[in-house]
């Protein structure tokens, strides 16, 4: 076996393309000329795996100061368990001997379609003397963990410092650790339950009745998030009275407390993951803009014991991003912020969560989508609800 280091123009890129585009999906792979590009700026390095004359592999690197990262490794699946993958991980971390060798797996979300071939890839890299960092890094759409060796103890900054030196237009990763929590506070709406079919029925009973226009369930979506008066509000038409308005606000609550079960759910994965939460023996609550009462008979209904606490929007207290309510979460369940996740959706969230002084998990199932959570200060994402877990139950 050996390793020969790929340029611009080299011969063997063809074969190097193939066995990189069946090796990764679309959503985790770059063009390999953008590749190339990077590798002939110097940037990256590209090695072809030869083995017996024939290019049996390949794998990507960067590096920086003592950090060296593996960004893409395979090998040609014709050739696979033969242990040729095992050799070119111990070449390369011998040939970084004193680097922190780093590399990045899937996340390991049981509720994924190819966890068991998730499992399987962390279990070769463990077998190689890879070892777990708790660090996670997401891009395009994907959240990998951060797996090293060569090393004690892994050096974060070090691969942080690293991965600044390589971001551009294309290539804007985000970096977070895994943290435990004794407190999981969730916003309702688009996190734990998918309320907007009903909401939209509501919204749009109480439009019609003023004389407005109904709407989408996409467009009620964009109106969400600062409490059913806003939401309200938005859907009227912008001229109308004060008097019209409180007609309409007061024939919503009345329409939407006898409807709010009708069509609601909770979101696939999320009783699993409030059981394994309470299985812990962790504190839950429910801090939510919608209507209290609302709030009260859905927890209620859907979650029972799972949640110890609840809170929605009522009269003489402030809604979010105020943390007023989450404050009360706290003294309810004796809990201090530092030992506190926040867990929503929607920029309100992210901003409740600045407020109070806990940290944030913005979960991408809901009402809003990726690309706006991370304009408005998203720091951390949770693909699924198994993730919550993946993230704040690491052992």
């Amino acid at each position: 076996m050996k390793i020969e280091k790929i340029y611009g123009g080299d011969s063997r890129l063809g074969r190097i393309d193939e066995i990189y585009t069946e090796a990764f999906p679309p959503q985790e792979r770059f063009g390999l000329d953008i590749i190339m590009r990077l590798a002939d700026e110097g940037k990256l390095d590209v090695f072809a795996v030869m083995d017996n004359g024939e290019t049996a592999g390949m794998f990507i690197m960067c590096v920086c100061a003592r950090t060296a990262y593996v960004c893409y490794f395979a090998i040609d699946k014709g050739l696979r368990g033969r242990g040729l993958g095992s050799e070119v991980i111990g070449s390369i971390c011998s040939y970084y001997a004193g680097f922190q060798v780093v590399l990045e797996i899937e996340a390991l979300d049981k509720s994924a379609d190819n966890y068991v071939q998730r499992k399987r890839r962390e279990s070769f890299y463990l077998r190689a003397g890879f070892r777990h960092t708790q660090r996670y890094i997401r891009y395009e759409g994907v959240t990998y963990e951060l797996l090293f060796a060569g090393v004690q103890d892994f050096d974060a900054a070090g691969f942080d410092a690293l991965m600044d030196t390589r971001r551009s237009a294309d290539f804007q990763p985000v970096l977070f650790d895994a943290k435990s929590y004794t407190t999981y506070i969730f916003d309702l709406d688009g996190t734990l339950l998918d309320t907007l079919d009903d909401l939209t029925a509501s919204t749009n009973f109480a439009v019609l009745g003023a004389g407005g226009k109904a709407h989408t369930r996409e467009e009620v979506c964009s109106f969400v998030g600062n409490g059913i008066g806003m939401l309200v509000r938005r859907a009227l038409p912008r001229d109308i009275s004060d008097e019209d308005y409180d007609k309409a606000f007061a024939a919503f609550k009345q329409h939407y407390a006898a409807h709010c079960c009708d069509n609601t759910k909770a979101y696939a994965g999320i009783m699993e993951m409030l059981r394994n939460l309470k299985a812990c023996g962790k504190k839950v609550a429910v801090v939510s803009n919608k209507a209290d009462f609302a709030v009260r008979e859905l927890c209620k209904d859907y979650f029972g014991d799972l949640v110890d606490f609840c809170a929605g929007e009522k009269d003489g207290v402030r809604r979010k991003p105020s943390p007023d309510t989450v404050f009360t979460a706290m003294r309810q369940l004796g809990s201090k912020p530092d030992e506190c996740v926040y867990i929503g959706d929607s920029d309100v969230d992210i901003e409740t969560a600045r407020n109070a002084g806990t940290d944030c998990i913005s979960v991408l199932w809901g009402f809003r989508s990726e690309e706006f959570l991370f304009d408005h200060g998203a720091k951390v994402f949770a693909q699924t609800p198994n993730e919550i877990c993946l993230l704040t139950l690491a052992q």
